[in-house]
């Protein structure tokens, strides 16, 4: 879907170095994350990905083509950090437009408004008030009935829950949900770990202009670490050492009364509860430890630290 090679962009001459060289691929149907400081280059990126902005140096292809195609503009939806709206328009005049624009049949206008503005859950009372009188969330949710009324089959979100409530950040979570479910793919900006963290397929650390390590997420990791709590006989341990030697998994004591598996498929998982079961270890606890945006980070400051 996307692919990004030697990448660069560089302001007032060269002087400064908004990108340097990046590599990376998107596939169609995934969700990618893009997380790092402020000023790492995670919207300059955006930008040239959308055809915005010209690199540089390097390319990005989309489907084949420059991302300024007329091919690629009609099946890519963006929602800016920063709206600016017409804001004389209310949400159904402004979502009427966008919907002639993506050159849909006129006559199914008015039912794909009502339920774009159903799934963002803008409240019926406000959908007929110029956008001048909203909200940040609100005109957030406009944003997103925007693009989904344009069907978009690739979709990028720069900041997109950035000074939002619970359930506007809630609402932006499921929209891209269901972006997912239906093989849409979506580019995602932020700030917020935990929701990169909870959407996200892949998440790539920028620093500097660089992309410094890109990581797996969710159910598609090839390596996990389940994590068991017992309470019980104070054997408890070397019984776990047992199973873990039986099972050849690796074994290492957490905190307090639990201890730390790391497997390498899920299909250990039963194997490993029929063992604990068997060895009667009485199991307070079991779950699967996530790896943690925090340690991406980290990790992604000794790759750049030793280069």
């Amino acid at each position: 879907m996307i692919s990004v090679t030697n990448l660069s962009k560089t302001y007032k001459r060269g002087k400064i170095k908004a990108l340097n060289d990046v590599n990376f691929t998107v596939n169609e149907g995934e969700v990618l994350g893009l997380i790092g400081p402020n000023g790492a280059g995670k919207t300059t990126l955006m930008e040239c990905m959308l055809g915005l902005i010209f690199p540089s140096s390097g390319e990005v292809q989309i489907n084949g083509y420059n991302p300024s195609h007329i091919e690629v503009k009609k099946i890519i939806g963006f929602l800016p950090e920063r709206e600016k709206y017409d804001s004389w328009m209310n949400a159904r005049e402004f979502l009427g437009y966008h919907y002639m624009l993506s050159r849909q049949p006129l006559g199914g206008a008015k039912t794909a408004i009502e339920e774009a503005l159903d799934t963002v859950q803008l409240v019926a009372e406000a959908r007929t008030r110029p956008l001048s009188t909203y909200s940040k969330g609100m005109l957030q949710r406009v944003g997103l009935a925007q693009m989904i009324v344009g069907k978009p089959r690739l979709c990028f979100l720069d900041e997109p829950t950035s000074g939002l409530d619970p359930t506007s950040r809630n609402v932006v979570r499921d929209v891209i949900r269901s972006w997912k479910n239906e093989k849409v793919t979506v580019v995602l900006n932020s700030h917020n770990l935990d929701e990169v963290e909870r959407v996200c397929d892949r998440v790539a650390f920028v620093y500097g202009g660089r992309i410094a390590t890109i990581e797996k997420y969710g159910e598609a990791e090839d390596q996990f670490t389940v994590i068991v709590k017992w309470s019980g006989p104070e054997d408890a341990f070397r019984r776990l050492e047992e199973i873990g030697k039986h099972a050849e998994l690796e074994l290492s004591l957490a905190e307090g009364s639990s201890a730390r598996f790391i497997l390498s498929s899920k299909q250990q998982l039963p194997q490993l509860a029929r063992s604990l079961v068997n060895a009667q270890i009485d199991v307070e606890e079991m779950f699967i430890e996530k790896k943690g945006l925090e340690k991406l980070f980290e990790q992604g400051w000794r790759q750049l630290n030793e280069k």
